[in-house]
C-alpha cells in the first residue's frame, strides 16, 4: 500500500497565489485576458478553451483495461483507498483515481506518457496533464470476495494516483467529488518541449521545482508560450 509523497493541504498553501489553479491568468492590472490569439485559445483542452483535448489515446497492453467511463478525485493526501499502488506523476493540483484490471494472470508494465490528460465532466474545475514518463507494473487483479457459492465473483482493481498538472489555470483544483474521463496524449507542440527538458529529472514532493513545471505549463496554456526565463528554470531543474 502506498503512502502519500507529501501532505496536499500543506503543498497547497504553499503554492496558493503562485500556482493555484483557481487564482492567475490576471494582468498586472488585475484583469483576466482574453483567449484570443493566446497559446490557449489555439489549443482545444487548454487554458480558457474547453473543447475535448486532441491527441492519441493512451494505449494500453494486452489483458489491461481501464474499469470505469470515469475517475473520481482523490482525497486530500492525494490518495485513493486500498489496493493502491504509488501515485504516476508529480502535479499538486490535479489529483483522480485510475482503477485498472490485469486479467494476464501475471504482472504488466503499464507506461504512461508524458501529455496524458485528464478532461473534468464539469468546466468549474481544471483538466490535468502528466508531465513525465511513468512506468507501473500492474499485478494480476484477484477475483472479488464471495468464494465459489458467489458463482463468478467480481475481480478487485487495483487503484493508480494520478498526480498531474493544471492547464487550466482560472478553474479550481481537483476534490473527491469531481470526476473525470481518461483524455488523450496530447499533441501540443510547445509541451513536448517541456517533456524534453524534464526527461530524466525527478521533481516529486518538492515544492519549488513542481512550481518551475507548473508556472512553465501556465506559460503556454494562458499566454503566448514558453519564455526564455521558463526555458532556463526547467533546464536548471
Amino acid at each position: 500500500m502506498a503512502k502519500a509523497r507529501w501532505t496536499w493541504l500543506v503543498v497547497a498553501a504553499a503554492l496558493a497565489g503562485v500556482a493555484g489553479c483557481e487564482d492567475g491568468g490576471k494582468d498586472p492590472d488585475g484583469n483576466t485576458p482574453d483567449a484570443g490569439g493566446t497559446a490557449s485559445g489555439a489549443q482545444p483542452g487548454f487554458g480558457k478553451d474547453r473543447r475535448q483535448p486532441t491527441g492519441k489515446p493512451l494505449t494500453l497492453p494486452a489483458g489491461v483495461q481501464v474499469v470505469s467511463g470515469t475517475l473520481p478525485g482523490a482525497d486530500d493526501d492525494g490518495r485513493c483507498g486500498d489496493p493502491e499502488l504509488e501515485p504516476v506523476g508529480s502535479g499538486f493540483m490535479v489529483r483522480a483515481c485510475l482503477e485498472m484490471t490485469n486479467t494476464t494472470g501475471g504482472p504488466v508494465q503499464v507506461t504512461f506518457p508524458p501529455g496524458l490528460v485528464i478532461v473534468s465532466t464539469s468546466e468549474t474545475y481544471q483538466n490535468g496533464m502528466l508531465v513525465e514518463r511513468v512506468v507501473v507494473e500492474v499485478p494480476p487483479t484477484p477475483p472479488g470476495p464471495g468464494g465459489a457459492d458467489a458463482g463468478t465473483p467480481d475481480p478487485v482493481p487495483v487503484k493508480i494516483p494520478l498526480h498531474l498538472y493544471c492547464i487550466n489555470e482560472n478553474a479550481g483544483p481537483s476534490a473527491p467529488s469531481v470526476r473525470y474521463t481518461l483524455g488523450p496524449v496530447t499533441d501540443h507542440p510547445q509541451m513536448r518541449e517541456v517533456f524534453t527538458f524534464l526527461e530524466g529529472k525527478d521533481v516529486a514532493g518538492d515544492g519549488n521545482r513542481v512550481e518551475v513545471v507548473q508556472e512553465a505549463i501556465y506559460s503556454i496554456t494562458e499566454d503566448s508560450g514558453l519564455t526564455e526565463d521558463d526555458r532556463a528554470a526547467l533546464r536548471d531543474l
